[in-house]
C-alpha cells in the first residue's frame, strides 16, 4: 500500500512554507495544516482554526508534538475515509498514521512536544521562559520541517 495521490505532484515548497508560517508566529500544527490543507481543498482560515488547539503539545498540556498532529490532520484530510463501512479506508489511514509516527519518532527520538522542545510547556512559567529566551527557535522549525518532509514522502508514496 502506498500513500501516493494518483496523478498529483506534491511540492517540497509546502514543507518550506510550513516552516515560514511557524517562524511568522503560527503554531506548529497550524503551520502544517495551513500549508498543506489549501492544496487539498481545505480553506486556509479553516485549516488554521482546526489546528489551533494542537500546537505546543496540545495547548501546552505536555501532549504530542503539534507538528506531528498537524501532519496527521493532513493525512486524514487526504486519505481519511468518509464512509463508516469503508474498512479498507480505515485500515489505510491507520497504516499511514502509524508509518508517519514511526518515521517521526525515528527522526526526532520522540513524538512528544516536551521531549522535542526540551521544556515542558504545561509547567507554570515555562512557556513564558521559552518565549522570552526564544528556546523554540531551533527545535520547533526543525520539527515542522521534519514533519513536512515525512508527510511529503507519504503523500508521494516514496520510501514505502
Amino acid at each position: 500500500m502506498t500513500g501516493a495521490i494518483p496523478g498529483k505532484k506534491i511540492s517540497v515548497e509546502r514543507a518550506e512554507q510550513a516552516v515560514r508560517m511557524f517562524t511568522d508566529g503560527y503554531s506548529c500544527a497550524q503551520s502544517l495544516l495551513g500549508s498543506f490543507g489549501p492544496g487539498e481543498g481545505l480553506e486556509r482560515d479553516l485549516a488554521l482554526k482546526v489546528a489551533s488547539p494542537l500546537g505546543g503539545g496540545i495547548s501546552r498540556t505536555d501532549g504530542p508534538c503539534g507538528a506531528a498532529t498537524g501532519a496527521l490532520l493532513v493525512l486524514g484530510l487526504v486519505f481519511g475515509p468518509t464512509d463508516p463501512d469503508d474498512d479498507e479506508g480505515h485500515e489505510r489511514i491507520r497504516t499511514l498514521t502509524r508509518e508517519f509516527l514511526r518515521r517521526y519518532q525515528e527522526r526526532k527520538g520522540s513524538t512528544m512536544c516536551t521531549d522535542i522542545l526540551g521544556h515542558n510547556l504545561s509547567l507554570p512559567g515555562v512557556a513564558e521562559k521559552v518565549n522570552e529566551e526564544e528556546l523554540s527557535k531551533e527545535p520547533c522549525p526543525r520539527a515542522v520541517r521534519d514533519a513536512g518532509e515525512i508527510l511529503l514522502e507519504l503523500l508521494q508514496g516514496e520510501g514505502r
